[in-house]
C-alpha cells in the first residue's frame, strides 16, 4: 500500500493500493505495472484482474481496476518519496488497521475470496465530505478467452 503526503487528498496519510493513469494506447496490465514499479520499486507479473471500481465526487470520476499480482520481485521502496511512502500492510489484520479506508478493507476482502470478481462503487458526498460505497457485484470470475 502507499500513504500519500498531499494533504490536499481525499486519502491523506492513509494506506491505499498504489495506482496511476494509463498512458495512451497502453494496457491495463502494463500500466499496472509500471504504476507499481513507480509508486513502490516492485516488480509484478502474472496479473489477474480482480475488480473494477467506480470512483466519483461533485468534480471527479475515475475508474481503478485491481489486479492481484501473483509474482512479485523487488525491494519495497518508494520511487516518488516526495509524493507518498510505500508499506506492506498484513491483509490478516487490516480490518483493524484504522490508516486503511473502509471501502478498501471491504473490496479487498470481496476481490481475495476465491473466484470473486468485484464490481464496486465510492461517492462521495460534498455536502457533508463524507464517502459511501458499495459493492454492486462479486461473482465467479470468468477465464479469459484464447
Amino acid at each position: 500500500m502507499i500513504q500519500k503526503k498531499n494533504p490536499a487528498y481525499k486519502t491523506y496519510l492513509k494506506y491505499i493500493p498504489p495506482g496511476g493513469h494509463v498512458e495512451f494506447g497502453e494496457k491495463l496490465e502494463k500500466a499496472c505495472a509500471r504504476e507499481m514499479r513507480e509508486e513502490t520499486g516492485l516488480i509484478v507479473s502474472e496479473l489477474e484482474l480482480k475488480g473494477v471500481v467506480t470512483f466519483t465526487r461533485q468534480d471527479y470520476h475515475s475508474v481503478c481496476f485491481f489486479f492481484l499480482a501473483h509474482r512479485v520481485e523487488g525491494v519495497l521502496v518508494s520511487g516518488e518519496p516526495e509524493k507518498q511512502s510505500s508499506h506492506w500492510i498484513d491483509l490478516a489484520g487490516i480490518d483493524r488497521n484504522e490508516k486503511v479506508p473502509g471501502y478498501h478493507k471491504d473490496f479487498l476482502k470481496a476481490m481475495l475470496e476465491a473466484g470473486a470478481y468485484l464490481n464496486g462503487r465510492v461517492e462521495w458526498n460534498p455536502a457533508d465530505d463524507q464517502v459511501g460505497w458499495s459493492i454492486v457485484r462479486t461473482e465467479r470470475s470468468i477465464a479469459p478467452r484464447t
